[in-house]
């Protein structure tokens, strides 16, 4: 799996969270989504992170948005992303493994 986006340009993904039975998982108070993105699998600072809470959902999918001022500062290239939801009872769960995450160039620019 890879994500891809335009640099500066605004994205939205739906992500809807299943339980090990296949069932929707509906957040709960506590819990958060972490969306982030590093240089590469191995750096220890985010390039870019959004963290998501039950405030963040919309007919049981969690929006995560990325702004133009989100990436406009970020080269072109190859970075590394995962998403992962901390619940409120301390456990970690990784929802989408690191898999790459590419910003293409943009031709035309916001006015």
């Amino acid at each position: 799996m890879s994500i891809s986006i335009i640099k500066g340009t605004t994205n939205k993904f739906a992500l809807t969270i299943t339980d090990a039975d296949g069932k929707p998982y509906a957040l709960q108070n506590g819990d958060k989504i972490i969306f982030g993105v590093k240089l590469n699998s191995e750096s220890s600072d985010y390039l870019l992170v959004k963290r998501l809470t039950k405030a963040d959902v919309t007919d049981g999918a969690c929006m995560i948005s990325l702004a133009p001022e989100d990436t406009a500062t970020l080269t072109h290239g190859r970075y590394f992303c995962d998403i992962g939801l901390q619940t409120a009872d301390g456990d970690c769960y990784m929802v989408v493994p690191c898999c790459e995450f590419y910003i293409n160039r943009a031709i035309t620019q916001k006015e």
